[in-house]
């Protein structure tokens, strides 16, 4: 039973990840600039 609530939750996780990014390259791509630099790292993600 576990087993099956770490995976539950590292998928959670993963998919507010993935939604957050996907946030962060619309943000970036309307020309949002964060002074850390962060939406560099949304010209490595393909999409």
């Amino acid at each position: 039973m576990n087993i099956k609530k770490l995976v539950a939750a590292v998928a959670i996780i993963a998919v507010c990840c993935l939604f957050y990014l996907l946030a962060l390259d619309s943000y970036c791509d309307q020309g949002g600039t964060f002074s850390a630099g962060i939406c560099t790292i949304t010209t490595i993600i393909p999409w």
